[in-house]
């Protein structure tokens, strides 16, 4: 395709993309170095009681003639980054930032939030992405076997959990899993007793489970329709030359389908990365939490919304450096086809 009409094909999507994406972005990167705090004035009120009068004075903040708080605003740079990271050095920084902000003071241990919030965020990413690319093609093998009567019930039963809103979904795990809900209930017959939500391994797990059965059906529906366009010769072929159903799978389905892995592995990276809900619904931050989670937590408790841009930025990078090396590849792929 030449580059020409590549452009207007894909000038819609672009400015878009750059209208809903490329500007909130930039919104939270220029949030994410400034600090903005209330312009205040002492102003005196005469109140009136039974007992007679009185002058108060107090603060509050300046208004403008519209009605708004007039807020002075200044350029921080990294500051709120190193707060987040931990490699703020001076504790009255990190509390300066937080009450110009007219935010909460963190507790001290706060910077060591964005590494546990790290490392559980890329171990639920990469423990459910390779059950999910394998899930899904089982399931979708399994559906060229099923006969066409029962396709539709077999789609329908699998596509469930994925058409789901993820908080019904994680509110139907936890339902299960509490101290009184089914689960416990039947291990309890087998003399087995686990507090699922009261402990850290079991609540991580549960939220990994929960990632696992939401998405795999996507992964699911994405193989199947791959699988419709594996050339039937070329299996016929395989099988004429005595290959075995493994070796047919491996040398002509699979490689088939090795753009969909890619493409299924890009999604799924990036959604995971920003794994919330499940987090919100299980724990709320109890025992475990997420990047996602963090930001929102930043923003709800320390009702520090410059903070909580920063969070969001870094989790943006996050998200790139994940993905550089499927793109690297994908883009070498198609060089190498041209």
């Amino acid at each position: 395709m030449k580059l020409k009409s590549f452009l207007q094909f894909s000038a819609p999507s672009m400015l878009l993309m750059l209208a809903l994406l490329a500007f909130p972005m930039g919104m939270t990167l220029w949030l994410s170095v400034r600090n903005c705090t209330p312009q205040l004035e002492l102003v005196t009120i005469q109140q009136t009681g039974p007992f007679g009068a009185a002058t108060v004075t107090s603060q509050r903040a300046r208004v403008d003639a519209t009605g708004r708080a007039v807020q002075q605003c200044r350029f921080v740079g990294l500051s709120y980054y190193r707060n987040i990271l931990g490699l703020t050095k001076d504790p009255a920084e990190t509390q300066a930032l937080a009450l110009s902000a007219g935010s909460e003071v963190p507790a001290s241990d706060s910077h060591n939030e964005f590494i546990g919030a790290l490392a559980f965020t890329l171990l639920y990413t990469l423990t459910t992405t390779p059950f999910i690319l394998a899930g899904g093609l089982a399931l979708a093998l399994l559906m060229n076997q099923v006969t066409r009567r029962l396709k539709g019930l077999f789609i329908a039963a699998s596509l469930l959990p994925f058409i789901i809103t993820p908080v019904v979904g994680a509110l139907a795990i936890k339902w299960l899993f509490r101290d009184d809900g089914l689960v416990p209930n039947l291990l309890q017959h087998l003399d087995i007793q686990v507090f699922w939500m009261a402990e850290a391994w079991s609540a991580r797990l549960l939220i990994i489970l929960y990632g696992i059965w939401h998405v795999t059906p996507f992964s699911f529906i994405v193989f199947y329709a791959g699988l419709q366009g594996v050339p039937q010769d070329s299996l016929e072929a395989a099988r004429l030359d005595g290959a075995s159903g493994w070796q047919q799978l491996r040398y002509v389905t699979l490689p088939h389908l090795a753009p969909l892995v890619v493409f299924v592995t890009l999604i799924h990276l990036m959604d995971a990365y920003r794994v919330f809900e499940p987090v919100l619904v299980l724990t709320r931050g109890a025992f475990t939490t997420s990047l996602q989670y963090l930001t929102y937590s930043v923003l709800l408790e320390e009702n520090n919304p410059f903070k909580a841009s920063a969070a969001a930025v870094l989790t943006l990078i996050g998200i790139g450096v994940l993905l550089i090396p499927l793109l690297r590849r994908t883009w070498r792929e198609q060089r190498g086809s041209h």
